[in-house]
């Protein structure tokens, strides 16, 4: 049977679309267009070092692994001005996601109806910086990874793509519930990883600076664990501030270097949680793509960096999960992408119309709106997570002979 275009989709995707291209060129003036294009500002100033033949160095800014100076080069092709060309590409990734959000969603795996509109409408709601960060190239490899084939191989070779462009891509293993499944694909991802950044360290200098290059972050104002300092900011009941460092605003003063250590020490203590429930529950079909929300959101919650473009990849990874099909009754993890979306809304309202309050000036309505979207993506992380462990605990093995109820007589 010919499957029909998604025509209403496809249309309210091109509007949107059309409306962020249009204010984050400015050709609708809104204001804030630095904050749109700055990022790619910098990609531009980073693509003429890399076609240099070699990597930024010396730049506290540039902390990503060797390939991701792909999506910073290929503008240069376009027979147009860096910025409009990298927003074109954008588009085309972002299309390219529909598509493959769309497709899965109508495959044997997938099912669910919803996905699509949730990556058309969810990522919308980021506003212009979705275009104006590369996060949407990363989403893609991402959302292949997660679709285009459940052979452990091809998972973990995509799986590895994605760890060379941007690190995060790696959670996407953690649902993989049998032994030789996980072995390999991480055996896939390793190959994959090592000979890209191999080749890269062979042929251009400082590729491999990614590796220390965050050991000197802060504790980024927008992030969860510097929530309370913005707040109590905001009220007057702390008297540090905020500085511009390492590509971010940071908070710096009392209690701060605490908050990074409890920031550092709370990713292994979340991953120590999946760890348990990989340990204990019982595979399902929809497992794997669970895990894979729960364990972006918890590395992003517990991150002490948390930038509005990191909603890329959440709503990515929660799009799909959107679209596989529901098979048995039970808890699903349609609440926290949910709660995922509302973020993401409070996200685009954040940055840039609010920044200034709760980034440089500690204003209060501001600082609110950041406060109410952390306190949001939290409940997102936790309800992930109990909502996991609650569809695939094991059941209890009866203790005798009378713990096993009768069958009922027939009439």
């Amino acid at each position: 049977m010919r499957r029909r275009p998604p025509w209403l989709l496809l249309l309210v995707w091109t509007v949107t679309r059309a409306g962020l291209f249009l204010v984050a060129t400015q050709t609708i003036p809104t204001g804030h267009g630095d904050s749109f294009s700055n990022d790619v500002t910098l990609y531009q100033g980073w693509s003429d070092v890399l076609a240099r033949g070699e990597f930024p160095s010396g730049d506290d800014k540039w902390q990503y692994p060797p390939f991701a100076a792909l999506p910073m080069l290929l503008p240069r092709l376009l027979p147009f001005e860096y910025h409009v060309a990298f927003y074109l590409l954008s588009l085309l990734c972002d299309l390219a996601i529909l598509f493959l959000v769309w497709r899965f969603s109508r495959s044997p795996r997938g099912g669910g109806r919803t996905g699509p509109w949730a990556w058309t409408i969810g990522a919308a709601l980021l506003g212009p910086v979705l275009l104006g960060r590369y996060d949407l190239m990363v989403t893609l490899v991402a959302v292949l990874a997660l679709t285009a084939s459940a052979h452990p191989v091809v998972r973990g070779a995509l799986i590895g793509v994605g760890l060379i462009v941007k690190v995060w891509p790696v959670a996407l293993l953690t649902g993989l519930r049998r032994w030789r499944e996980l072995l390999t694909a991480t055996g896939s991802t390793i190959v994959v990883a090592v000979a890209g950044c191999g080749m890269a360290a062979l042929t251009l200098p400082h590729a491999l600076d990614f590796l220390t290059a965050q050991q000197e972050r802060g504790l980024q104002i927008e992030s969860l664990a510097a929530t309370p300092f913005a707040l109590a900011r905001a009220v007057g009941w702390w008297d540090g501030f905020t500085t511009y460092q390492h590509g971010s605003m940071e908070a710096v003063g009392p209690g701060v270097d605490t908050a990074i250590w409890v920031s550092l020490a709370a990713t292994p203590a979340a991953l120590v949680l999946i760890g348990v429930w990989w340990l204990r529950a019982a595979p399902s079909p929809r497992s794997y793509y669970d895990a894979a929300l729960t364990t972006v959101l918890f590395l992003v919650v517990t991150s002490r960096v948390l930038s509005p473009q990191y909603f890329v990849w959440v709503i990515g990874v929660a799009a799909v999960l959107l679209s596989v099909r529901r098979t048995e009754p039970g808890p699903t993890q349609r609440p926290a992408a949910w709660l995922v979306v509302v973020a993401a809304l409070l996200t685009g309202i954040m940055y840039p119309w609010v920044e200034q309050d709760y980034s440089w000036e500690g204003a209060l309505p501001g600082t609110v709106v950041l406060t109410l979207r952390n306190l949001v993506f939290l409940a997102a992380a936790v309800t992930s997570y109990v909502q996991l462990w609650r569809a695939t605990r094991r059941p209890k093995p009866a203790k005798n002979e009378q713990d096993v109820p009768e069958a009922l007589p027939v009439f």
